[in-house]
């Protein structure tokens, strides 16, 4: 139990140190490098001799691109702009770089998985160009440009970045397990970023209610309970598991740093309070799977 938590608790403490320091804001110009730098591991890492798609990951795109854009128009409809693209940019993030691993802890199918990773990154990067023009209301062609630029610095650039040193130098594939601390700080580095930056956000728009922020949250746990339940329904039924994982595990990174460059820290609060869901709920899965396998050990051994 205590190590199935390790990984949340660990999440909790930057955030925290972040609110305590909002002055570190000025970090934020990291944050699109540590990102590039965490997908350029993860790239390392991706053997596209692996990639299988099939209609159910055209189906969890489908459902991903409609959580974030249905609950960004129904809060904007209903006079919620905050909370609007908060959910938004919760909802929208494609498939995190762990659910992979995750679901090799499970005993799953790790290749669907790895597979819905590929389709809902690239899928949710190309409908980016234009759903964030029109979310922030900028149809500006500096704008959509400044969009596609960011897009290709932190998708594409790490991904070409990868190929050409896997090409040259095959040992580099082992370098992301090597690095494991370097990923790690670099997320933990983020999350201390962003949760500075919100909080000096919120400090200096005192007039922001707090009931802003505790509804960002409460819909942050909502849309995060949604993925994990709907994953599980948009694909066929010996797929449940790995559907679920794909839709609810989220590359929250992604969708920080887009926030926090198009949007505002307040934004950014919405993915922020996903991780800590996600990963409670992924503590718990694998909590309840390490135990049921030690009963059905036990129950052998007898």
């Amino acid at each position: 139990m205590k190590s199935a938590l390790l990984r949340p608790a660990m999440i909790v403490a930057p955030l925290v140190l972040g609110v305590l320091i909002p002055q570190a804001a000025g970090l934020s110009f990291l944050v699109r490098w540590l990102l590039v730098g965490m997908l350029f591991m993860v790239c390392l890492r991706l053997d596209l001799r692996d990639f299988r798609p099939c209609a159910a990951h055209w189906r969890l795109l489908a459902a991903n691109l409609a959580v974030g854009v249905v609950a960004f128009l129904l809060l904007r409809g209903a006079g919620f702009g905050e909370l609007a693209e908060a959910a938004f940019f919760t909802g929208i993030s494609p498939t995190a770089t762990a659910a992979p691993v995750v679901m090799s802890f499970l005993r799953g199918r790790v290749g669907f998985v790895a597979s819905g990773f590929v389709v809902t990154n690239v899928g949710v990067s190309l409908a980016l160009l234009v759903l964030i023009p029109t979310v922030t209301g900028n149809f500006s062609i500096a704008f959509a440009g400044d969009v596609l630029k960011n897009m290709l610095i932190v998708m594409a650039l790490p991904f070409l970045l990868a190929s050409a040193v896997r090409r040259l130098h095959p040992a580099a594939s082992q370098w992301p397990v090597r690095c494991r601390m370097f990923t790690f700080s670099a997320w933990s580095l983020m999350l201390f970023i962003v949760a500075s930056g919100a909080a000096g956000f919120l400090r200096n728009n005192a007039d922001i209610s707090g009931l802003v922020v505790v509804g960002i949250a409460a819909f942050s746990a909502a849309i995060c309970a949604l993925n994990f339940v709907l994953g599980g329904l948009v694909v066929p039924k010996r797929f449940r598991r790995e559907g679920s994982q794909t839709l609810g595990q989220k590359n929250t990174m992604l969708s920080l740093y887009l926030a926090m460059t198009f949007a505002s820290p307040l934004a950014a609060l919405g993915p922020t309070f996903y991780v800590i869901f996600h990963n409670l709920w992924n503590a718990w899965q694998l909590f309840v799977f390490d135990r049921r396998r030690r009963r059905r050990g036990s129950s052998v051994r007898r």
